[in-house]
């Protein structure tokens, strides 16, 4: 039976060891976290994710958690300007603590060993160092796949950025529950998007320089955001926040084309966009949907793993969405662009359908 090590639970991790275990690989699933654990992120699932989950019979399970349906995206600039776009296919707005929940458990139902908590020392030798009892285990693996959200594990790491991913809950928050809006305002955007529960999840980059100049107090820090753009005032007039903020470093990178030998990586482990288009969760399950397929037909064939072909496979996926991500993020956080740019877009039905596509929306 062939092996396999995951290191990470998230999206990519989870859904990695449940194909794997469902098709008789010995998996085993690391995990440094206990679940269920919040997670800076955009929490919302692109049509390319929620096809995956079809595919692996793991839709009907998340749609009984009741997930928000998406049909459309909602643009507005600071001077009160906006664009309503309808999403080709239906998002879904489902918070990280039960998409992963739900994911692990799928794959420890499914036969994966997980190990949590416990976190990966290192990939050469592949140590792991228990958080209950601080004991290391040395494991042997023919497979490692790192899902670890950042790849802190690779030889060559993906270089650090000056911004902040930062998100939090809140419940009474005004608007339509059907979409997915952003926000301009003064040098970056904020993203809002309705979740299960009735909850609304408030996710947005910034410079770090930003927060400096609040000392560190997110609390200030949205406050003033609020005076930035107010249509976004408007939304959270009732609104109370649920549990605080999380905040973490922004990554952005392309596909890395160097990997050690038998590590592949998933997910942000793999590449990582501007989250703006919502498609960093759909991107981590299809790059595990992409890579266990992979694996699985080497090991029946006898053949060797096509490590070339899965990282174009993965740029493919990666390189378009990059792109259009980062500069629809530029111009949405340019006070003096950015309202010229949703007259153009609403007035040229083509033209904003194909930046739809581009960041993947199609």
């Amino acid at each position: 039976m062939p092996d396999v090590t995951i290191i990470g639970a998230g999206p990519a991790g989870s859904t990695a060891a449940f194909a794997l275990a469902s098709r008789g690989w010995d998996v085993t699933l690391i995990e440094q976290h206990r679940f269920p654990r919040d997670k800076v992120c955009g929490e919302s699932l692109s049509a390319l994710g929620v096809d995956v989950l079809k595919r692996l019979g793991l839709a009907e399970r998340l749609e009984a958690l009741g997930p928000t349906i998406l049909r459309q995206t909602i643009l507005h600039a600071t001077d009160g300007r906006q664009l309503a776009c309808p999403l080709p296919r239906p998002m879904w707005g489902l918070s990280r603590g039960v998409l992963d929940t739900t994911l692990l458990e799928s794959a420890r139902a499914a036969g994966s060993r997980v190990v949590q908590p416990a976190r990966v020392e290192s990939l050469f030798p592949l140590s792991v160092r228990s958080l209950e009892d601080n004991r290391i285990e040395s494991l042997e693996s023919s497979w490692v796949i790192l899902a670890d959200g950042k790849g802190a594990l690779l030889p060559l790491r993906p270089p650090p950025t000056t911004d902040l991913g930062v998100k939090a809950h809140f419940e009474h928050v005004t608007g339509p529950r059907d979409a997915v809006e952003l926000f301009g305002v003064h040098g970056h955007y904020v993203g809002l998007a309705p979740i299960e529960r009735g909850l609304s999840n408030i996710a947005f980059s910034l410079p770090t320089s930003r927060l400096d100049r609040f000392g560190g107090d997110l609390d200030a820090l949205w406050q003033q955001i609020l005076t930035e753009n107010s249509t976004l005032a408007d939304r959270f007039t009732r609104a109370r926040q649920v549990g605080g903020w999380l905040a973490s470093p922004l990554p952005r990178f392309p596909v890395m084309r160097t990997w050690p030998a038998r590590v592949i990586p998933l997910g942000n482990a793999t590449a990582a966009l501007e989250p703006i288009g919502g498609e960093g969760m759909g991107l981590a399950l299809r790059s595990a949907e992409l890579a266990t397929a992979a694996l699985d037909h080497a090991h029946h064939t006898h053949t060797p793993l096509p490590v070339r072909r899965l990282q174009t496979q993965f740029t493919r996926l990666w390189r378009t969405r990059r792109l259009a991500c980062r500069t629809l993020a530029r111009l949405l956080s340019s006070p003096a662009l950015a309202g010229d740019l949703l007259d153009l877009a609403r007035d040229n039905t083509p033209l904003s359908r194909a930046a739809m596509a581009m960041i993947g929306k199609s």
